[in-house]
């Protein structure tokens, strides 16, 4: 079927509204007056539009949201009857091809009023600008009246806040995770690579309905042995993986021992999931990703255990990206609020195993809900 008889949108016209306005009442709060978006996460949450055109870097991928109207995109043409189709943008302006038309945004933030205006734009941290330096610096040298300066804190609030919707769609990831997750210890065997163990992931992943465009993500390997280490009977298998739904991940960690687990990995597992208990208990609106961070750190000195390491974090937002802002770590003040999607993944390393647990939850009006479920258990993989 050809692409431009697609009909069917990410989401409802009422989630992209909310979107754009809440963009605009954050601009308006923090003095700009259009948001300039080219990073492709951020693109998506902003139109909706799917495209594999961020894989080609010689065709940028814009949308231009004003303090007050609607937002264009400034898109490669082959894109912008398909975009019309798949997102409630009204306003969508194609470009024929190579090289990028700097034009054709100079001239939509005319048309718009824009050519003396404060814009805002992906300079900070957490931020990527997805066109080259070279054009970004042509449009701000043919707009000389226009200032284009750092938006990084206006694009996080954006985001950083999930709707139902975008909750629906990560707790749907994070079950089919689970299923993979059951495929993987049906199918790993001892004597099997690190390599063979990250296929079958990602296999597992994509059968089980992860958007097989981009299936999601697998770490097996967190102290370096290399992907050609064979596992043995006794090890321990420890997988930290997350599939994707419209969009949408997860992103979870579990462990498992081929055969039968020895004592002492059986302590450290019911160490680790004391700790992520206590994390998760902590979490509720209100205190910040610091105050996690220090009830993490307070776990492990219980256990005779170092405390984290400057900036190290355990945990992060989870959203359209596997890592969003905000970060568990002891710099960052963020105050959680409600519909805050986090991963907490305490950790320690005792006796040359990485021991790490990490689970999805999301913040509620009274603490956190889980989105994923089984980090309690030590899965035993058969011989």
């Amino acid at each position: 079927m050809d692409r431009t008889d697609m009909t069917e949108r990410d989401f409802p016209r009422e989630e992209f509204e909310r979107r754009w306005t809440r963009a605009q009442e954050l601009m308006a709060r923090d003095g700009l007056d259009a948001l300039f978006v080219t990073e492709k996460t951020n693109y998506r949450y902003f139109t909706g539009h799917q495209t594999l055109q961020f894989n080609n870097k010689q065709r940028p991928m814009t949308v231009l949201i004003p303090r007050e109207g609607q937002p264009v995109m400034m898109i490669y043409g082959l894109e912008a009857e398909v975009a019309r189709n798949e997102t409630w943008v009204a306003d969508v302006r194609g470009y024929v091809d190579v090289p990028f038309p700097v034009s054709l945004v100079t001239d939509t933030q005319n048309d718009l009023g824009l050519s003396g205006g404060r814009i805002g734009c992906e300079l900070g941290d957490n931020q990527r600008l997805w066109m080259s330096h070279r054009d970004f610096e042509a449009i701000r040298a043919a707009l000389p009246g226009a200032r284009f300066v750092d938006a990084s804190e206006t694009l996080v609030a954006c985001r950083i806040v999930k709707s139902q919707l975008e909750i629906e769609r990560i707790e749907t990831a994070c079950r089919l995770t689970e299923e993979a997750w059951t495929l993987v210890q049906q199918r790993v065997r001892p004597g099997m690579s690190v390599r063979d163990a990250e296929r079958i992931c990602f296999e597992a992943l994509v059968e089980a309905g992860s958007d097989p465009s981009g299936p999601g993500f697998v770490l097996l390997d967190v102290l370096g042995f290399g992907t050609g280490h064979r596992y043995a009977a006794g090890d321990l298998f420890f997988c930290d993986f997350g599939g994707t739904f419209g969009g949408y991940r997860a992103d979870f960690a579990r462990m498992a021992t081929f055969g039968p687990a020895s004592a002492e990995l059986r302590q450290a597992h019911s160490d680790i999931c004391g700790i992520i208990d206590a994390v998760i208990g902590a979490m509720r609106p209100g205190v910040t990703c610091r105050d996690i961070a220090e009830t993490c750190n307070r776990e492990l000195q219980k256990l005779g255990l170092p405390r984290l390491q400057g900036s190290k974090r355990i945990g992060h937002g989870c959203g359209i990206e596997f890592q969003e802002p905000p970060s568990l770590n002891a710099v960052d003040l963020t105050v959680l609020q409600p519909g805050m999607v986090l991963t907490p993944e305490p950790r320690f390393v005792r006796d040359g195993r990485f021991i790490m647990v990490e689970e999805d939850v999301v913040i509620t009006e009274t603490g956190a809900r889980r989105l994923s479920h089984g980090c309690e258990r030590l899965y035993e993989i058969g011989l």
